[in-house]
């Protein structure tokens, strides 16, 4: 016999087992990355030293990196890359797990930044590629220094992963910005041709010794027997911001320095301003095995390029005569 009681049980269970059908006909059939704590990107830690290409795409901006003999180019500067930043990169992607399961509705990914790639996406894209096998990501933002919000594309399941990603989809992000390293004792002298005034010329016997103008115009005196020593200091650790492919022309017209060693290393660089804008371009020459392979690397850098550097370093190169009369 029905009873009341019965009765009531039996709508209860109806009402569960209907609302769990309808909340398994609106999850979406595809699988999610795994459990907490499982990898984002399985298999691409063991193929690390095998990846050819990383491309990382952005709103419109893609910067694209790919093996070079035993290095590294970023493609649209044509220029070498940082490979302890991109290294940094493949080995987060590779160690990256899940901290957390987030949103499974894509009208709610814009929020998270890992909707699919487009131009108004405010997510990246990043995809690595090896031999058979290439890994996609869109990498969201970032919680503090918590992860970052990442999407496999094609999959359902945004996720909250650890370690916190840096793709930055700018070319400039990832050259190796640094040029020249000369140390301040190894430079003999400096010849300056500014963008206004006398040309100059300062030079010394030894490394101990300070720096003396010489060849002065009539009437002008150093102003302090140390006060130009410091422009030896010019090209120890010269990083620069961004680099290009060298318009056409020599850039005779603008400032020049030339900076030679005592062991025979000769650096040029000629410099052009554009509106607050400072650019390099250059040579270098040696003698002597040592130098000679140390000028080559350096000529390779420089042969092509033209730089760009802050203002404040473009004006340390070529300064006026002034500053030390």
């Amino acid at each position: 016999m029905m009873t009341p009681r019965r009765l009531a049980m039996l709508a209860v269970i109806a009402v569960v087992v209907i609302a769990a059908a309808l909340w398994l006909s609106t999850r979406d059939a595809s699988p999610a990355r795994g459990p907490v704590g499982s990898r984002v990107l399985p298999g691409l830690e063991a193929k690390l030293d095998a990846v050819t290409s990383v491309r990382i795409t952005s709103k419109g901006v893609t910067t694209t990196l790919a093996r070079s003999g035993e290095g590294w180019l970023v493609r649209e500067r044509d220029y070498a890359a940082d490979a302890a930043k991109l290294r940094k990169l493949l080995l987060g992607l590779a160690q990256l797990k899940v901290i957390e399961e987030k949103t499974r509705n894509p009208a709610h990914f814009g929020q998270l930044g890992v909707e699919d790639a487009g131009p108004t996406a405010a997510g990246t894209l990043v995809e690595v590629v090896t031999p058979g096998k290439a890994f996609s990501l869109l990498v969201g933002k970032n919680v503090g220094s918590v992860g970052s919000f990442v999407r496999v594309p094609g999959t359902a399941q945004s996720l909250l992963a650890s370690p916190e990603l840096q793709v930055e989809p700018e070319p400039k992000y990832w050259i190796d910005t640094a040029l020249a390293d000369i140390v301040a004792d190894r430079v003999q002298s400096v010849a300056v041709t500014p963008q206004a005034g006398p040309a100059w010329r300062a030079s010394r016997d030894a490394a101990t010794a300070a720096l003396a103008l010489q060849a002065l115009p009539k009437g002008k005196t150093q102003r302090s027997p140390d006060g130009v020593t410091p422009v030896a200091a010019m090209l120890a650790g010269l990083h620069v911001e961004d680099v290009h492919a060298a318009p056409a022309g020599d850039a005779a017209a603008g400032p020049r320095v030339t900076l030679r060693t005592f062991d025979g290393l000769e650096v040029e660089l000629r410099g052009r301003a554009e509106g607050d804008r400072r650019f390099l371009r250059g040579t270098a020459r040696g003698t002597g095995a040592a130098v000679t392979k140390e000028a080559a690397a350096l000529e390779r850098r420089l042969a092509g390029h033209e730089f760009e550097i802050p203002r404040y370093k473009y004006d340390a190169l070529f300064r006026p005569l002034s500053d030390f009369t």
